[in-house]
């Protein structure tokens, strides 16, 4: 069976994810596996390897990233808020 189909890519990024302690939910890695595929089509000639190409994948999808920018956005709409009230 080849490796570079959207199933080898799910097992790659499974194993990926086990190596480095990654507790991924199903559905992440099907997106990722999706994203990866599309991203090796298009980049056939790139000399990554498959952990590279899925770490670059993985490393936009940082959800302690996205609530901590969330929780700055919060914070400075409150901050802002309260200013208007008490003007």
């Amino acid at each position: 069976m080849p490796e570079n189909t959207l199933a080898g890519w799910e097992n790659k990024i499974r194993s990926y994810a086990e190596r480095n302690k990654l507790d991924l939910p199903r559905s992440t890695v099907r997106r990722a596996a999706k994203q990866i595929n599309n991203s090796f089509e298009r980049m056939n000639a790139l000399t990554l390897t498959d952990d590279e190409l899925i770490g670059r994948v993985l490393q936009h999808s940082d959800p302690t990233g996205e609530t901590a920018v969330k929780n700055v956005m919060r914070e400075r709409n409150q901050a802002a808020a309260a200013r208007r009230l008490a003007a």
